[in-house]
């Protein structure tokens, strides 16, 4: 069996191919693109995300292999401005975004970017690569939590109005007939505008 020449030096394809691997194992979606944002690899976490497994070349896709992109309040993002092809223009990481990533069958996906640019010897940009993690199930959370308490505010302030529909009269009932009353009545009044972030004179 022949023993592997351990002093044969590493070339940028040996290492390349190392880089790839790593992204292979890392429990998130990556891809990596060309100067001019083709991508040439891509990871089966990136496929979960993408929801298909697009194909490479010249015909393949650039920059990333959603198929559409949207910005996390829905906007669309073209990809020629996602977060990936700013850094091969730029020349700067941009980490951090969250985006919104259609899939074939108009289901969608959101995820983290962590665009990073990579470079020769020279400084040159040579390509890119993009992490995307997977942050759909706590988006949805998130989302569920706000609808949750707006609905539960629009119950308080529904709540409050009638509330204070029903202390009018009662008021001026008693205003007369019971001083002491009428006054509890007008703190209770007072503590339901501030409730509704109202400014009315109880009187």
């Amino acid at each position: 069996m022949p023993m592997q020449d351990s002093a044969r030096p590493t070339t940028d394809d040996d290492a390349f191919a190392q880089f790839r691997r790593l992204l292979d194992v890392l429990p998130a979606g990556a891809c990596l693109c060309a100067a001019d944002g083709r991508v040439t690899h891509y990871t089966e976490q990136a496929v979960a995300l993408w929801g298909h497994r697009p194909a490479l070349g010249e015909a393949g896709p650039r920059w990333c292999g959603a198929l559409r992109l949207f910005h996390e309040d829905g906007r669309p993002m073209p990809h020629e401005a996602s977060p990936i092809a700013r850094a091969l223009v730029d020349g700067r990481a941009h980490h951090g975004r969250r985006l919104q990533l259609e899939r074939p069958d108009g289901s969608r996906r959101v995820a983290l970017s962590y665009a990073s640019p990579l470079f020769d010897d020279g400084g040159a940009v040579i390509g890119g690569v993009n992490l995307l993690v997977d942050v759909t199930d706590q988006h949805r959370s998130a989302q569920a939590e706000r609808e949750r308490l707006r609905l539960q505010g629009e119950q308080l302030v529904a709540l409050a109005c009638d509330i204070r529909a029903g202390l009018t009269p009662l008021r001026r009932s008693t205003r007369e007939v019971d001083p002491a009353l009428d006054e509890r009545l007008r703190h209770i009044t007072r503590l339901v505008d501030r409730v509704l972030n109202l400014e009315v004179d109880a009187d």
